[in-house]
């Protein structure tokens, strides 16, 4: 299942890497800025940028910092992260392809670890969080930014069916509260949360992972439907005859002990 999940976000994310480049979210200037504040850089870190995907995070925080790896399962992913990093002039970023469950770098090589709206597609979460904490240097940070789902079970198995309808390679949406266990599970120290939220129109969400036109009919049902009472904890409204909702998203620091 592993494997398979893994081949199937390779395929996924190699099929669509440009509209991922064109999402609004994953490019929100604001979002990257608070997430680089909450890092208290001094210009002489190493970071990690983990499921980097185009860059966009590793872009943020490299005026900021020594030096910026990106890593990434999807290579097509990262030919957009480095074209994009060149034409910035950005010279202190590397990339290269690998996997997070089996990270090819050294115990307590970085100082820094990032890890931006990609959790969710983990095979393995716990391990992912391990192999990043193994390589965090004592004291170092550990940054996890995603979209949750509701703490109420119901509404977190509604969102996350419609998201592995629309995205095969999709594994789960947390709740806040799995995300900070899995955390401190792997030996850090929640430090910071800083909350928010993301709108998306309907459309533009299904265009960037491309279902299949039955998975798109029962998506729009199930949204439809969950208007009723926020069956999905999503917030799913019409504005201006367009249909939108809302993600939650946080974003949680640890600190690995000393």
């Amino acid at each position: 299942m592993n494997a398979y999940s893994k081949k199937v976000a390779v395929e996924q994310f190699s099929k669509r890497s440009n509209a991922y480049v064109a999402c609004s979210a994953l490019m929100d200037q604001a979002d990257l800025d608070t997430v680089v504040g909450l890092l208290d850089l001094t210009g002489a870190e190493r970071v990690l940028d983990v499921a980097t995907g185009t860059g966009n995070l590793a872009m943020a925080m490299s005026p900021h910092v020594k030096e910026v790896t990106g890593i990434d399962i999807t290579s097509g992913m990262l030919e957009l992260a480095v074209k994009a990093a060149r034409e910035r002039g950005l010279t202190n970023i590397d990339n290269l392809v690998g996997d997070v469950e089996h990270l090819p770098f050294k115990e307590e090589e970085f100082d820094v670890v990032t890890c931006r709206f990609s959790f969710h597609h983990f095979p393995e979460p716990r391990m992912a969080l391990c192999e990043m904490a193994r390589v965090l240097r004592p004291g170092g940070r550990l940054v996890i930014e995603d979209m949750l789902s509701s703490e109420d079970t119901v509404k977190s198995e509604y969102q996350n069916k419609m998201e592995n309808l629309r995205d095969p390679s999709h594994i789960k949406h947390y709740r806040a509260s799995e995300l900070e266990r899995m955390l401190q599970e792997a030996g850090l120290v929640i430090v910071d949360r800083v909350g928010g939220g993301s709108d998306f129109d309907f459309g533009h969400w299904i265009e960037m992972a491309d279902p299949p036109a039955w998975n798109v009919k029962r998506i729009r049902e199930m949204m439809e439907a969950s208007m009723e009472g926020d069956r999905s904890g999503l917030d799913v409204r019409v504005e201006d005859g367009r249909m939108v909702f809302s993600y939650t998203t946080a974003i949680v620091v640890g600190r690995k002990g000393i």
